[in-house]
């Protein structure tokens, strides 16, 4: 048995508990504070909630990457926490560099790690469409209203 196949299961898992609880939590604050930006609607708290939910998503994919990397760091499969994590942001990001890499016993988590990223980020881009297509909803029916239409 591969030594990364245990442990890549248990990180594909907490990537996605990280991120499952991450998104679900923002969009409790969103669909709590969405009367307030209704009210305040306009072009800069159209902006600020655009920047909120990127900057939530930022923090989501940098607290899983870190989990990689302190992994990868627990099992010294790297001289330091800093080289872990950025191996981790270039497997996530499917950056790839090559320039450092994992032991060759070890080399397929960073594929897994990679795909993992792919499937995040797939679900933020999916996140970020529907709360773009609402707030476009929302401008569009305010904007019907006020010219009389339905």
């Amino acid at each position: 048995m591969r030594p990364y196949l245990i442990p890549g299961l248990i990180l594909i898992a907490l990537t996605v508990a990280i991120h499952a609880v991450g998104t679900l939590a923002f969009l409790r604050m969103l669909v709590r504070y969405r009367p307030v930006w209704e009210r305040h609607a306009g072009v800069l708290i159209n902006m600020l909630t655009l920047s909120w939910v990127v900057t939530t998503l930022v923090v989501l994919h940098t607290a899983e990457i870190a989990a990689w990397a302190a992994y990868y760091h627990l099992r010294d499969l790297f001289p330091d926490f800093e080289t872990s994590l950025y191996y981790s942001l270039c497997s996530y990001t499917t950056v790839g560099f090559g320039d450092v890499v994992l032991p060759k016993a070890w080399r397929l988590l960073g594929t897994i790690e990679a795909l993992v990223g792919i499937l995040m980020t797939s679900w933020s881009v999916a996140l970020l469409v529907g709360v773009v297509t609402t707030i476009h909803q929302a401008d569009t029916n305010r904007a019907n209203r006020r010219l009389g239409g339905s």
